[in-house]
């Protein structure tokens, strides 16, 4: 797997976990999430991989959009993501959410280790001054 096909996969697998994609032919959350996956929520509280796959199973999805996708990679087969959720058009609003997610790529396969959900502002700055 090359850096170039890289930021395009990485879209795919985070519209998948935050859509909740059920295709069967598809990896899923259980595949994507790495063993020692932590996340902190919009709510700052602190989510283990096991508390992260349970909510996922039980909650209604509701389809979102991601805005401003940008990749950094931080060394070899370690990407940083970031971009903005927002809904999408024909869902109930949310508030809009800035998501960060550090993946690792080992053994061609891309697992997500860490990720953060912050609410973001109703004036969201050009984002691309955030990931030079």
């Amino acid at each position: 797997m090359t850096h170039h096909d890289s930021p395009h996969l990485l879209r795919i697998l985070e519209e998948r976990l935050l859509n909740g994609g059920q295709n069967p032919e598809e990896p899923g959350p259980g595949v994507l999430l790495a063993d020692d996956f932590y996340e902190i929520g919009c709510s700052g509280r602190l989510y283990d991989r096991t508390e992260t796959l349970r909510h996922l199973s039980q909650e209604a999805h509701h389809k979102c959009a991601i805005r401003d996708f940008q990749v950094r990679f931080l060394g070899p087969g370690v990407a940083l993501t970031v971009y903005l959720v927002e809904s999408a058009e024909d869902e109930p609003v949310a508030a809009p959410s800035w998501r960060s997610s550090l993946w690792r790529c080992q053994h061609d396969r891309w697992q997500v280790h860490f990720h953060q959900g912050t609410r973001a502002a109703m004036q969201t700055e050009d984002p691309t001054t955030f990931l030079p």
